[in-house]
């Protein structure tokens, strides 16, 4: 498979089973869901404690606008999804699923935020995590983004270093039940194109007619 995107971050998964990238749709909903929690309990549960592990599921029912926006991809294997993750420009960087609606921020300020990264536990180290990271920072980059931020937990944190995403500050996540999280938040600085324009009314056309929709 050669996985899409460029630079360090990309790597071939060498699985000689098929693989497709596709964006999600919400047929994917319930497969997306299963996938979150298995990952979160079973990659991410180590690292936290008994407390900070039941308190994490309140954080991963996928955010649905993601779908919607047409940024948010799987990576499938025999049919079956084994990893996702997407960017958006909406403003939460982790999804309350009982809060209200926020539209998309200005895109004005070039920032965009990765979201959901999950990486099905018996599928893991296999690159798909980074596969799906640089697809992401691709999109985003035709989209003229200029800065992607997330927020790590312990278990991507490494992930992200290795993909050149700097840390910015340790935060406390306020969790159900008055439990405590601490993630990290990082950013990457993109360059301003994927490739040199031939002028700069070429580059303005390219940000302008961005596919992404509001």
């Amino acid at each position: 498979m050669k996985p899409f995107g460029s630079g360090n971050c990309a790597q071939d998964t060498r699985d000689p089973a098929p693989v497709l990238i596709r964006p999600a749709t919400d047929a994917d909903h319930p497969a997306l869901e299963a996938l979150a929690g298995l990952a979160t309990r079973d990659l991410l549960g180590p690292f936290l404690s008994t407390e900070q592990r039941a308190a994490t599921f309140a954080f991963t029912p996928l955010d649905p606008w993601l779908i919607e926006d047409g940024t948010y991809f799987v990576v499938e294997v025999n049919g079956k999804i084994r990893a996702s993750g997407g960017w958006s420009w909406r403003g939460p960087m982790i999804h309350n699923p009982n809060g209200q609606y926020r539209p998309p921020e200005s895109q004005s300020n070039g920032v965009a935020r990765i979201r959901a990264m999950y990486t099905e536990p018996g599928h893991a180290r296999r690159g798909f995590g980074r596969t799906i990271l640089s697809v992401c920072e691709l999109a985003a980059r035709l989209a003229c983004v200029r800065r992607l931020e997330l927020i790590a937990t312990p278990v991507g944190e490494l992930l992200y270093r290795a993909c050149g995403f700097e840390s910015v500050e340790i935060i406390d996540l306020d969790a159900p039940g008055g439990v405590i999280i601490p993630v990290t938040r990082m950013q990457k600085i993109l360059s301003p194109k994927v490739r040199q324009p031939r002028d700069t009314e070429e580059a303005s056309v390219a940000c302008n007619h961005s596919k992404w929709r509001n």
